[in-house]
């Protein structure tokens, strides 16, 4: 895991010979800072810094200790090169103040302006000036003016006006309040600088909009700091920024971090290779891929297994598998979006004179009670046919329009090839077919393939663009698509069904982490923006009224399985896949798609999906901290 967790030095209460030495002898091994501090101890100049190992070389400097001109300077020599600098760190001497930097070369180096000198109220003077012209601070360093009042350096460059926000003279008790505040709304602290006021101190920080798993610790002396950075260490946290200042009266020096989890630890990884393997082996799995979120930030997508046993491809967090009647929550949101356009409504009949698909299908006149199955009860599965009937998975030779012409259809002494068994509304019996008319009624309301239709409705507005219906046989495996087993026992090819056909019920490829983009959409949460309203939400989450087939309640709303306790999902599999997708009350969801499918008999599968859904609940106890891959906003 050495790329994902690069080896770190820390570098503190050195003099700026001793500094330059030891940077020396890291950058010798491949290592490059971070950031970097100065501060003085007894009146003499103290350099700390963070250093991560990078197998890519790139250009950087650390010009520390500099005077007020020279670090100016820096500015007309460095710029025109292509640098920019990153950080600021100032202190006072009783020379003057001096200004240590860190500068890296960029692609393109954006207008920057820098400031020093400045007394909070001058401070916030500019940083309103220059935001108005579009600069946003990125960097801050408070230090001691020679005429012993508290001053401020700075660097700005441009960005969105929302993008940043700034408080002065924070306790460390206001810090921690404004942390709390400000990053659930999508803020993370990127820069903290600590000074005296009065022998007490205080911080000022910026927040910038983004999402990271971050730790932020003040106020600590030396032996504290090392103890507090060696914890979070073991936990996966990762020093990203350091200040370094002292307090009137005291010798000692206090230190103030940013800490920041991008990765999983070692051990976090391993103890989900843990979970995961045994179940793979028991159930003959080759690949897997599994993905999380939580409070709407994407938190762990990964790869298990392979691809194909034959190949030993890894599984990526790219890699597409069938997603079975996972699909049904896609064609769902689809259908609530053209009711919100006003194009459909639930109570919308679907067959007959005047209805959504009018006598296109079957053989006229329709069955009075035919005439009665609305949208709301496709959507629901109370259409009145069982689940005996359901032609899905049979009269392979027939397209989707011939299977809804024989499902209403007669055969030549005038009996129908598929009666309901009871009236429209009054019973819930799971149906595949339901699905297939409701993919049929799409393409009417919208006059596009049901394909494009839920991408435009329901993927696009996600930031999803990859998903696609699968192929029926391995020659039309879609690139990244994996390659599907079944069970020996079962002498079941999983490119033996017409999957294409079942689109709207079962027929999509997606990836773990792309279903959990989608769900964080439809959640109902305020973390990202939804793409349907409030009540459309709460309608589609609604449980029907109607019964199962054994009177017994069932626990489905519309697409969506629940329960009471405010969980929804809807899971599937078929021949060769496996999928479930899951959102919590407490605003956590996962996806998880497998490559094969145990199904010897009727009992294995649901011993199988029971302990698929387990594992899952478990995966999210293999650590408090997870790291913030995504916040669902970048596409």
């Amino acid at each position: 895991m050495a790329e994902r967790n690069p080896a770190l030095r820390v570098l503190r209460g050195l003099s700026l010979v001793e500094h330059e030495a030891e940077s020396a002898t890291l950058r010798a091994q491949g290592f490059y800072p971070l950031d970097v501090t100065g501060y003085t101890v007894n009146d003499m100049d103290r350099h700390a810094s963070i250093w991560e190992q990078s197998p890519v070389p790139y250009a950087c400097q650390v010009l520390p200790g500099l005077t007020g001109d020279a670090y100016s300077a820096l500015f007309d020599e460095l710029v025109p090169q292509g640098y920019i600098p990153l950080t600021v760190s100032a202190y006072g001497t009783g020379d003057g103040p001096r200004f240590t930097s860190l500068w890296a070369t960029a692609a393109s180096v954006p207008p920057l302006i820098a400031r020093h000198g400045l007394s909070v109220d001058e401070f916030q003077a500019v940083n309103n000036e220059l935001s108005s012209r579009g600069f946003l601070p990125y960097d801050v360093s408070a230090y001691m003016a020679p005429d012993g009042r508290l001053a401020f350096a700075a660097l700005w460059k441009p960005a969105a006006p929302s993008e940043r926000l700034v408080e002065h003279l924070m306790s460390e008790g206001l810090l921690e309040l404004r942390r709390h505040d400000w990053e659930p709304a999508g803020y993370m602290l990127t820069a903290l600088t600590g000074y005296d006021i009065f022998g007490e101190a205080r911080y000022t920080g910026i927040w910038q909009r983004g999402d990271a798993n971050s730790q932020v610790r003040a106020g600590l002396w030396q032996d504290a700091f090392s103890v507090e950075h060696d914890a979070l260490l073991a936990r996966g946290f990762r020093p990203a920024r350091m200040r370094a200042f002292n307090v009137l009266g005291s010798p000692l020096t206090q230190y103030a971090g940013i800490w920041r989890k991008t990765y999983l630890t070692d051990s976090e990884e391993a103890l989900l290779d843990d979970l995961m393997k045994p179940f793979m082996t028991k159930y003959q799995v080759p690949g897997a891929a599994v993905a999380r979120a939580e409070r709407g930030r994407l938190v762990l997508s990964r790869g298990f297994g392979v691809v194909e046993p034959s190949t030993a491809v890894p599984v990526r967090p790219t890699s597409l598998f069938r997603i079975a009647s996972v699909s049904k929550p896609l064609t769902a949101v689809a259908v609530f979006r053209l009711i919100e356009r006003g194009q459909l409504a639930l109570t919308d009949p679907v067959f007959g004179p005047g209805a959504l698909l009018g006598t296109t299908f079957g053989t006229q006149p329709y069955e009075s009670d035919v005439l009665q199955i609305t949208v709301q009860n496709l959507l629901e599965h109370t259409s009145g046919w069982a689940a005996g009937q359901d032609p899905m998975f049979g009269h392979l030779e027939l397209g989707q329009h011939e299977l809804i012409d024989w499902m209403l259809g007669r055969q030549a002494d005038g009996t129908l090839n598929a009666p309901l068994t009871r009236p429209p509304g009054e019973v819930h019996d799971y149906l595949n077919f339901g699905y297939c008319v409701l993919g049929r009624v799409i393409e009417a309301r919208t006059g596009q393939s049901y394909e494009q239709a839920v991408r435009e409705l329901a993927l696009q507005p996600c930031g999803i663009t990859d998903m696609q219906l699968a192929g029926d046989t391995l020659g039309d495996r879609r690139p990244d698509e994996v390659v599907y087993t079944e069970h020996p026992s079962t002498n079941i090819t999983p490119y033996a069904f017409r999957i294409s056909r079942m689109d709207a019920h079962g027929g999509w490829l997606a990836t773990a982490e792309d279903l959990v983009r989608f769900l964080v959409h439809v959640d109902g949460f305020p973390e990202v923006g939804n793409i349907l309203s409030p009540d459309s939400l709460a309608t589609m989450f609604t449980r029907t009224t109607a019964h199962a087939p054994d009177g017994t309640q069932v626990r489905y709303a519309k697409g969506w399985h629940i329960n009471d306790e405010g969980n929804r999902w809807h899971d599937g599999d078929l021949p060769g896949t496996m999928a479930l997708l899951v959102s919590t009350a407490d605003n956590r969801c996962w996806a998880v798609l497998l490559n094969a499918r145990d199904f010897p008999n009727r009992a294995r599968l649901e011993e199988m999906r029971g302990e698929l859904d387990a594992l899952m609940w478990q995966l999210g106890n293999v650590t408090a901290d997870w790291p913030i891959l995504s916040a669902f906003r970048d596409r």
